[in-house]
């Protein structure tokens, strides 16, 4: 019987942290998911990384794509199961074939090559992709919100993506996000888990909350070396309420500007895939990433100890503070909503 290789493509922040947190901890009983070129996250982003020969980002550790595909063909000869490779760094692969080739062959024999992608809601996932622009010290982000929305928002759409999957030739299997509650359920059940052998989906990779998005855009715009960065982590990490879960990130004005181009990709995913992209809430009249006068004497007290680079943060946080009007929600209420 033809064994199945999964390719779980992402994208980026469609829940695939959680996803390759249960695989890369599964017995292989049902799936097997191979130990070979892991990422700390669980993703087989060092495997794609090393196979493509991209080393761009620093915390990439350099081996051999050769000894690595053995030692997956050697895994999979030791087991009948299906197979499941994921990273979201697949998505953006146009020679996804080579690497298809260099499994099978390492494997040993053909596979069916089913493709896997998860499609978000879009101004959710652009949310989702921002916090981890800024939270990310190689990437440091430092553009605000809705600059970040409407520079090119066709890279939060789908339909290139999965017109140009179409054209490998192998199979497509296109999930809903949405409900996210039972997402990693239903994702996990496309590889064959049975829903009696799905453990508890735990919490991975959560977005920074209000205060701490902040602080880190400041740090951001404010380092001079990825050692201060490190510096600032690490007074973050103390900081009340850090993580959160941020949807209404983006003001009405940012919103209005890339509606049309949203609206075009829900209607090709509904058209091609019968994928109905819920709404997204209603966007707040601006951006609402901002911090009060009490907030932002908090916060400078806790840079205090960056030194100079603290100061700096402090420069880049004052920017941020907004005198909250009767229109305005209070920010604990905001935090809560975000949660």
């Amino acid at each position: 019987m033809t064994r199945t290789l999964y390719l779980h493509l992402g994208p980026a922040k469609t829940g695939t942290s959680a996803v390759q947190y249960i695989l890369s901890r599964h017995d292989g009983s049902i799936v097997l998911y191979p130990r070979v070129g892991l990422w700390p996250d669980g993703s087989h982003h060092n495997l794609v990384l090393n196979f493509f020969g991209d080393y761009n980002r620093p915390d990439v550790t350099r081996e051999d794509p050769r000894e690595l595909l053995a030692q997956i063909g050697g895994e999979a000869r030791a087991s009948d199961r299906n197979l499941v490779i994921s990273s979201e760094i697949l998505a953006g692969r146009r020679n996804l074939g080579e690497f298809v080739d260099a499994l099978q062959t390492a494997i040993g024999e053909v596979c069916r090559i089913v493709l896997v992608v998860v499609a978000r809601e879009h101004r959710e996932r652009a949310a989702s992709l921002y916090n981890q622009r800024v939270k990310d010290a190689v990437i440091g982000e430092t553009r605000e919100p809705d600059a970040f929305l409407i520079d090119h928002p066709e890279r939060f759409c789908y339909n290139n993506l999965l017109r140009r999957l179409q054209k490998s030739g192998f199979e497509l299997a296109v999930l809903n996000y949405c409900p996210a509650a039972d997402f990693v359920t239903r994702c996990l059940a496309v590889f064959g888990f049975p829903p009696d052998r799905i453990p508890p989906v735990p919490t991975r990779n959560v977005s920074l909350g209000r205060l701490a998005l902040v602080a880190a855009l400041a740090a951001n715009r404010a380092m001079k070396s990825r050692e201060e960065r490190a510096s600032f982590d690490a007074v973050l990490s103390k900081l009340a309420m850090r993580f959160a879960g941020v949807d209404a990130l983006f003001g009405r004005k940012a919103v209005a500007e890339v509606r049309t181009v949203f609206m075009a990709d829900r209607k090709f995913l509904r058209q091609h895939f019968d994928i109905r992209i819920p709404k997204a809430p209603k966007p707040e009249q601006i951006s609402p990433l901002f911090i009060t006068d009490e907030e932002f004497a908090d916060m400078s007290a806790a840079m205090r100890e960056l030194g100079a680079y603290g100061v700096r943060i402090n420069e880049q946080l004052r920017c941020f503070v907004r005198a909250l009007s009767k229109e305005d929600a209070h920010p604990a209420q905001i935090e809560r909503e975000w949660c």
